[in-house]
């Protein structure tokens, strides 16, 4: 049986929608990000930053809730997008379609920092990508009180997955 990566997930600053913006770690002072990750291709780009043997990641999207759900409205259920702007942002939204029914979301995006301890050196030591990126999530459901699996398959697992092949990459040192 193989041995389980010796890694630790932390959340280690967290914003929701309407707080101040988050600064970067004192431990990230001078390091510049060796890559980026879309999350959302071409809406959402997290960096990634590597200090020593730990993994630094600024998400933009951090399990970002729908602001519209947050306002639990049953009378916004199937009304446009283009009134549900006006509604809770008081903005006129431009009419990109020929219609007005566009159906969208507004989200309260939330962003974190996050670190994970020991990843440089458990993948330059040869740990098979897949078991790391399942002890990331394993991890994150756990911080978060999600069942096991509940994180499989998902925007999340596929953004880990980014993470570990990008960072495996890399030039050793």
């Amino acid at each position: 049986m193989r041995r389980k990566p010796d890694i630790e997930l932390k959340v280690y600053s967290f914003r929701m929608f309407g707080e101040p913006k988050l600064s970067k770690p004192k431990e990230l002072r001078g390091v510049k990000p060796v890559f980026s990750i879309d999350y959302i291709p071409k809406k959402c780009k997290c960096p990634v930053f590597v200090s020593a043997q730990d993994v630094w990641v600024k998400h933009r999207d951090y399990f970002s809730p729908s602001y519209i759900s947050m306002q639990n409205d049953p009378d916004d259920l199937g009304k446009p997008l283009s009134y549900l702007v006006k509604k809770y942002l008081d903005k006129d939204m431009v009419q990109k379609f020929a219609y007005s029914d566009a159906w969208g979301d507004i989200i309260a995006r939330q962003e974190a920092w996050l670190v994970i301890r020991n990843l440089v050196k458990e993948i330059e030591g040869g740990m098979f990508p897949p078991d790391i990126v399942n002890e990331i999530r394993e991890q994150q459901e756990k911080i978060h009180g999600m069942e096991q699996y509940d994180l499989c398959c998902t925007d999340m697992e596929r953004f880990w997955e980014k993470v570990v092949l990008g960072l495996s990459q890399l030039p050793n040192g």
